[in-house]
């Protein structure tokens, strides 16, 4: 449960406006901007959608080595439709951590996953609203736990304070 990114091979620095064209595809299949595949245009918005397979990746456990296109259009169907409604949650969720999630974070970051693999590059959010919202996520869920832990050690602190007190 350790997550490790790696192999960017078309990773560059590109200002904010700026593109990249390519006169053939390269890259790993599975995480490709759909527009990236159509137009040979690299864009900061390709990293997002990239960013947004491996978020729903880890939401799913689907492994990596399994991502073709048809899997990954699988994979962005059922996120999308769990998050319109259409499907259950139980349906996507990886089912080594459903019970260790906090399950509102979870449909969060969901959320943020299924806009960044939006089709449509002007539909993506930008790295900064990206972060923004999954940090938000962590604070969440980082104030849950700090909570749930104090509760416990109060109620250990109180059941032994009952034991002594004879």
């Amino acid at each position: 449960m350790e997550p490790k990114l790696s192999d960017f091979g078309l990773a560059k620095m590109l200002q904010m406006e700026e593109t990249k064209v390519f006169t053939d595809v390269r890259g790993t299949i599975g995480y490709m901007d759909p527009e990236y595949i159509t137009h040979s245009k690299l864009t900061c918005a390709s990293d997002i959608y990239s960013f947004g397979v491996v978020v729903l990746q880890l939401l799913s456990g689907r492994k990596v080595i399994e991502l073709d296109i048809v899997a990954r259009d699988s994979l962005t169907k059922k996120a999308k439709d769990v998050v319109t409604g259409k499907k259950p949650l139980d349906e996507f969720i990886d089912s080594r951590v459903r019970d260790e999630v906090n399950i509102e974070d979870f449909v969060l970051i969901l959320k943020i996953g299924v806009l960044c693999v939006a089709h449509s590059s002007i539909g993506r959010p930008t790295i900064k609203d990206v972060y923004e919202e999954m940090d938000k996520a962590w604070r969440n869920t980082n104030t849950k736990a700090t909570r749930s832990r104090k509760e416990i050690n109060s109620s250990n602190t109180v059941q032994y304070a009952k034991v002594v007190d004879v």
